[in-house]
């Protein structure tokens, strides 16, 4: 009892039936025969603190046990009636705040005065919690469609600690181009050495053109870009540069997000993270063609096995085939932009590794698939191979899921056996 209300004078507590009581306590117990100072070192308080509840309540009761108003029973500088008025007023038709109000209208109260007017006749704004914004956001990010909205950044990849090494052996870009699409999540990215309009054309050329070959519309995508330089965002060019390009010869839309705002491009933003402590920080190469096949393998995994926590743990694999979206949509082989950017055959060339681009490297983070022998794979992959030359003009598919994902992680080279050769 003494150690709650020692806590209750020095406002630990709030309850106020619980301290009405305890000053009941004290002053009973000072009541049945113990002087003022005695209470005071029992309930350790201040011995005017027993003195003024006693005479409280030998004065008014019980009811003198309670708590006072201590508001001053005159204001003399109280905001007259005309003026709080003007102010309801002025906050409805312009909803400025309280610092605006005063500077728009030259009111002639304080700030503090117009924001205390504002909250007394419930016309202040409740702040939304962020988590409360983000879980609206994901609610306007459902509504889109796979590919409608695909958000394109670059990432230097020269920075990394643990990477730069091999960075600088093997002499490997500089740049990655990363392409995510808003819906479905899925990842896509390039390589190149120069941050230029003519690598991230063409990339965004072979991205969308890789799009197009699986049913998606240009007119129904939307690419999304900051305002660097690379995205020709530093000037306004009308007839030519990324904007146009993507306009005029492909068809597709294209949006700038506000300058120094990089949460509008969170999703690909945000993929960075994820692809630097994923893949970047952990892998080692000998090669550059080992540095692709790895960087092909990560995304392959990323795009048909990683669920997404924010996409409710589902994969982009799961979510486009939602939409009865090939699967095959999803597999892009990342390149070095500059060893195709000035030779068309080059181009046609690269567009036909889906089927033959791996040789034994994986990305180590591709797991093996369980409950299934090799055997039994090797035996299903043979069935797929025969179906395939016998459909050789047909766009065969395997229908089993199991099957499929079974080749995929237990040998990442079958992937386009069993899955994505057209």
């Amino acid at each position: 009892m003494k150690l709650m209300y020692r806590n209750i004078v020095n406002n630990q507590l709030k309850n106020k039936s619980l301290i009405y009581d305890l000053r009941r306590e004290m002053v009973d117990y000072c009541l049945r025969g113990h002087s003022y100072r005695d209470t005071a070192e029992f309930f350790e308080v201040n011995f005017k603190t027993v003195a003024k509840w006693v005479k409280r309540y030998k004065e008014e009761g019980l009811e003198g046990l309670k708590d006072r108003r201590r508001a001053p029973k005159v204001v003399h500088n109280k905001t007259k009636k005309e003026v709080g008025d003007l102010v309801v007023s002025l906050r409805k038709q312009s909803h400025f705040g309280a610092k605006r109000l005063k500077e728009e209208f030259h009111l002639p109260i304080s700030t503090g005065a117009i924001y205390r007017i504002i909250k007394q006749n419930g016309l202040v704004r409740k702040q939304r919690k962020k988590w409360k914004t983000k879980r609206d956001l994901r609610e306007i990010k459902k509504r889109l469609k796979p590919f409608e909205r695909i958000q394109v950044d670059i990432k230097h990849i020269d920075d990394i600690p643990e990477f730069y090494p091999f960075y600088k052996a093997l002499n490997l870009p500089r740049y990655q181009i990363t392409a995510r699409d808003v819906r479905s999540g899925a990842l896509y990215f390039f390589y190149t050495r120069e941050k230029s309009v003519a690598a991230t054309i063409m990339a965004m050329k072979i991205l969308l053109t890789h799009l197009f070959n699986y049913g998606i519309k240009a007119e129904d995508i939307t690419i999304q870009t900051d305002n660097g330089a690379e995205f020709s965002g530093i000037k306004i060019h009308h007839n030519r540069g990324f904007r146009a390009y993507l306009k005029k010869e492909i068809g597709v839309n294209h949006m700038y997000i506000p300058p120094r705002y990089p949460n509008a491009n969170a999703d690909v933003e945000s993929s960075h993270k994820l692809i630097e402590d994923e893949f970047y920080k952990i892998e080692s190469v000998k090669r550059k063609r080992e540095f692709l096949d790895k960087a092909y393998t990560y995304q392959a995994y990323f795009n048909l096995y990683r669920n997404n926590s924010y996409k409710e743990d589902k994969t982009p694999k799961d979510i486009i085939q939602e939409y009865n979206i090939p699967i095959e949509t999803l597999i892009l082989p990342p390149v070095i932009i500059d060893d195709i950017l000035f030779e068309k055959s080059k181009i046609k060339s690269y567009l036909k590794l889906r089927k033959t681009y791996f040789e034994n490297d994986l990305y180590h983070h591709v797991p093996d698939y369980p409950g299934i022998s090799e055997k039994e794979i090797q035996s299903r992959v043979s069935s797929t191979e025969s179906k395939l030359k016998s459909n050789s003009n047909s766009k065969f598919r395997i229908n089993n899921s199991y099957t499929r994902l079974s080749a995929i992680f237990v040998n990442i080279k079958r992937i386009f056996v069993c899955c994505f050769i057209r």
